[in-house]
């Protein structure tokens, strides 16, 4: 059975997700499959790109799937082509990131699938994770791409740190309700430590902010992690950490 390795949100750290592809000893006959958020927040958005373009034509497969932050600038574009302009209100992060990233990107962000099934280990692949009690085809692109804390039967999401201290018990973090029966790899939510059950893997680590870069190997059942080392300063120091799956937390 071949390797498939599942790496957490890039977010421009290209240097950090090199080595962990080397301490993965990653070849050309595993399957490499990205979270999603590769663009924004560290200095090579358009390297991070690269590198999954490089992946998808080495390995014939997939690359990653679309996270939030890809969707943002996509959304940017379709503005641009609606307006003639983009955004006034557009913040300097995503300006920075734009003056990296060439037509092919943006082609490429547009292929990026919403999942990726991996069925040799029961697997899938979303950027943010999904709503309980529904089949990945009929999750909303929203909940795919933003989905945190839940009250079933509403639809809506909060960041752990948006819900009322004394409602956090009716707002869980959609992990806890997820039971099956594929096993859910995600990002998006900056974890303390992997989150690693038989239904959900968590591999945000943070490494745009100093954290860390986390990669999971199946089926070797085995997590890698680098030292995040960009220069954006650590912007999850002095935010709450919420617990939202036994004893993982998330910076919210």
């Amino acid at each position: 059975m071949r390797r498939t390795i599942f790496i957490g949100d890039l977010h421009g750290c290209l240097d950090e997700a090199e080595e962990l592809l080397d301490a993965c000893k990653a070849t050309a006959q595993d399957w490499v499959i990205l979270l999603g958020d590769l663009v924004d927040r560290g200095p090579n958005s358009g390297g991070c790109i690269d590198l999954a373009m490089r992946l998808e034509k080495r390995q014939g497969a997939v690359a990653c799937v679309r996270g939030n932050h890809e969707e943002r600038h996509l959304d940017y574009e379709d503005i641009k082509a609606r307006l003639g302009r983009l955004p006034h209100n557009m913040n300097a992060g995503h300006q920075a990131t734009r003056e990296q990233l060439r037509p092919e990107h943006y082609d490429f962000m547009r292929r990026m699938p919403l999942f990726i099934r991996v069925p040799e280990h029961g697997a899938v692949a979303v950027h943010a994770g999904a709503y309980p009690g529904r089949p990945i085809e009929a999750q909303t692109e929203r909940h795919l791409l933003h989905i945190q804390s839940i009250n079933p039967p509403e639809e809506k999401s909060l960041w752990p740190s948006r819900v009322p201290k004394g409602e956090r018990a009716k707002w869980p973090f959609w992990s806890t309700l997820w039971d099956g029966p594929e096993r859910v790899f995600f990002g998006h939510s900056v974890l303390n430590k992997p989150l690693v059950t038989d239904r959900v893997v968590g591999l945000d680590g943070g490494a745009c902010f100093g954290k860390e870069l986390w990669a999971y190997i199946a089926p070797d059942n085995r997590v890698v992690s680098v030292k995040g080392r960009a220069a954006r300063k650590d912007d999850n120091r002095g935010r709450e950490l919420i617990l939202v799956h036994e004893d993982v937390g998330a910076y919210s």
